[in-house]
């Protein structure tokens, strides 16, 4: 079947979005080579791809070194999108009052597909802390976040989105689908989620949704925290703020609990 012009855009929009997310903070820049084999395409095909992309202004290509990088242009894009977007706009204040309060990293994450994802950080005070990042990706088995986004989601959405194998991080990683239910459940009853050292052997973290003035989960707050400042028994203590600023951020974005339960 032909295809129409629409779909031809359509297409290379989705190639478009496909290497620009093989950009991170790690691998700011990428050779057409290194490109090709993380999409599993020709060299030339990438390569014309990045040409294009080149002459629309996404990313810039050094000179020198003939590497990739995303453009100013689009990076100042990013950032209207940011400010733009009103969960963040209200998650600022509230994630900068929690990381003072709590002396630890603060994040807004959301669901993305099978992963949560940071869309707001502000980081710890402390010269030691654990470091969070605005793009960074979660497995949702192994972090506080997905943990909390997955617990208020039906138990069908749960199953599309905990597809076993699940991959251990670390020795203490729950890859058992059973016995993350268990955690999910626990997470409800108490009203946040957490982990200890699941996704990195160093890491605690604490998670709590977020509502909309629908009352749905939109996404959570959480803090994270180096295991070396943190014992077990002081997690319940450590979520308290983290549900007191999840609670908070709510409000703003509208969300009456008499009203939900009436609703």
């Amino acid at each position: 079947m032909r295809k129409e012009p629409g779909d031809r855009g359509i297409h290379v929009l989705r190639n478009a979005m496909a290497v620009l997310e093989l950009f991170t903070l790690e691998r700011p820049d990428l050779g057409v080579v290194e490109a090709a084999e993380f999409l599993g395409r020709h060299k030339s095909t990438v390569s014309r791809w990045l040409s294009a992309m080149e002459g629309a202004g996404f990313v810039d290509r050094d000179p020198v070194s003939g590497r990739y990088r995303v453009s100013l242009r689009l990076a100042a894009l990013a950032e209207v999108a940011r400010r733009g977007t009103s969960l963040q706009r209200l998650a600022r204040p509230v994630l900068e009052k929690l990381a003072a309060t709590t002396g630890e990293t603060s994040n807004l994450a959301v669901l993305d597909g099978s992963e949560a994802i940071n869309i707001e950080v502000a980081e710890s005070p402390r010269p030691i802390m654990h470091v969070g990042w605005v793009g960074r990706r979660l497995p949702l088995h192994a972090s506080a976040s997905g943990k909390a986004l997955l617990a208020w989601r039906s138990a069908e959405e749960v199953e599309e989105l905990l597809v076993p194998p699940l991959p251990r991080f670390t020795p203490d990683t729950i890859t058992d689908p059973a016995l993350i239910r268990s955690e999910l459940e626990r997470a409800r009853e108490q009203g946040y989620a957490t982990t200890w050292a699941e996704l990195s052997p160093d890491l605690v973290a604490v998670a709590a949704p977020v509502r909309d003035h629908r009352g749905g989960v939109v996404g959570v707050l959480a803090i994270s925290a180096p295991i070396s400042r943190v014992t077990r028994e002081a997690l319940p203590s450590l979520a308290a703020p983290v549900v007191a600023a999840a609670s908070e951020l709510s409000e703003r974005m509208g969300y009456r609990p008499q009203v939900a339960a009436h609703g």
